[in-house]
């Protein structure tokens, strides 16, 4: 079954699900294919039945033709994953090629893998990336505890995906976690298909599957109303302006917001900007980024600064994440995600959250992005507003600040 809304490609929108009410199947058929050794099949339960096949160096498993057609899509599925034993064994959901244009051993791939390890972890949900099925596991992963246990229970998993680089995991609908999509597995049009892969003792059966496009959860840039704007073109000295300062070893420079003392510490400029609900956004002009030293945009901070989602800067790498103690002195920080990157002097970097996701954008480009943030930091927090840190020599300093709301948007 599968929906289709076109006028032409960049506005088409289109969903494809299959619950397998068929007569059994075996081999499939279209839109499945079994690729590499073994089988897989339709049984008469109407289920997909992804085989035993716990020696698997080919990504061997059944693949789905269709795919959405948007950069901002899902994928879910039904399935029940009966797996025990003391043996390390894994279920594979991996995003590719479709069936129809990619030769049977091919998989370099991002994947959620269901893994069992009693010996080692137990029961874990993993994002990683693999070019085979022998290095899925050395390859970029990220890993958490299951909210749901595999064994003897029915699992549902949720897929977003964001822009085709920004991926996000529920199981059972607790929400697991999320990674960047490295650039040398990118998704994208024709990269948007799932393929099954069972590296068990047991079969893997999936009840129902639903691939579909969806609204992207990153705002257009009409939904932000600004707030608050100081471009600190004043005298040398404290900012004043309706802000208030944590610590003494900053201020306003040459009409630059910076750090002025010779110690090792960081400090924080916020202002009360009311109940966001969620919806906020920080942008500044960044002068001078340092590779030894970081700054901050802040939002939803307490009036104490000692608790706020954080957009950590340095020239050569960005961090979304908590701070956890104050920004006066010498803050604690809990990373979400970070990238390798080229921050430059005169981008303006943009830091928002919005319905519990945040990302940050250089030059009006997204290349960051964290999700479920207000789960660790409360959408009640009223302040925004910016932290500067020297470090031998100073960090980042802000040409100007804005902030706006998305409030009743």
């Amino acid at each position: 079954m599968g929906f289709l809304i076109r006028r032409n490609l960049p506005l088409a929108w289109a969903g494809w699900a299959d619950s397998f009410q068929r007569p059994p199947e075996n081999p499939l058929q279209h839109p499945w294919k079994h690729l590499g050794g073994g089988e897989s099949y339709i049984n008469s339960s109407e289920e997909l039945v992804c085989t035993e096949q716990i020696v698997n160096a080919d990504g061997r498993g059944p693949s789905f033709e269709w795919m959405p057609f948007t950069p901002n899509w899902g994928f879910e599925m039904e399935l029940w994953y009966p797996v025990e034993g003391l043996d390390a064994q894994n279920f594979i959901v991996a995003f590719t090629n479709t069936w129809v244009n990619v030769e049977s051993t091919y998989l370099h791939a991002p994947m959620v893998v269901f893994r069992h390890n009693p010996v080692a972890g137990g029961q874990t949900v993993w994002y990683t990336e693999a070019d085979s099925m022998v290095s899925e596991f050395v390859s970029r992963s990220k890993q958490w505890a299951t909210p749901a246990g595999f064994t003897g229970q029915t699992l549902t998993l949720r897929v977003w995906v964001e822009n085709d680089e920004y991926m996000r995991i529920w199981l059972n609908g607790y929400y697991v976690g999320s990674s960047m999509v490295s650039p040398d597995y990118a998704l994208g049009p024709g990269r948007r298909c799932v393929r099954l892969i069972n590296r068990s003792y047991c079969n893997v059966w999936i009840r129902w599957v639903n691939s579909y496009d969806r609204p992207g959860t990153v705002p257009p840039k009409t939904v932000w109303s600004s707030i608050v704007y100081d471009d600190f073109n004043r005298s040398d000295g404290a900012v004043a302006n309706g802000w208030t300062q944590l610590g003494t070893d900053a201020g306003i420079v040459s009409n630059r917001y910076t750090h002025t003392g010779t110690n090792t510490n960081s400090v924080g400029l916020i202002r009360d900007v009311g109940d966001l609900v969620g919806r906020a956004r920080i942008e500044a002009i960044v002068r001078n980024p340092s590779s030894t030293a970081d700054g901050s945009l802040m939002l939803f901070c307490n009036s104490a600064g000692t608790q706020a989602l954080v957009a950590n800067i340095y020239s050569n790498h960005i961090y979304l994440g908590r701070m956890t103690s104050s920004a006066n002195g010498t803050p604690s920080f809990f990373d979400f995600q970070d990238i390798g990157v080229t921050v430059s002097d005169g981008d303006k970097l943009a830091f928002s959250v919005y319905n519990e996701m945040c990302w940050l954008e250089i030059n009006d480009v997204p290349v960051l992005y964290a999700g479920n943030v207000h789960d660790v930091v409360p959408d009640t927090n009223q302040y925004a507003g910016l932290r500067v840190r020297r470090d031998g020599s100073d960090g980042v300093k802000f040409d100007d600040v804005r902030i706006y709301s998305g409030v009743g948007i």
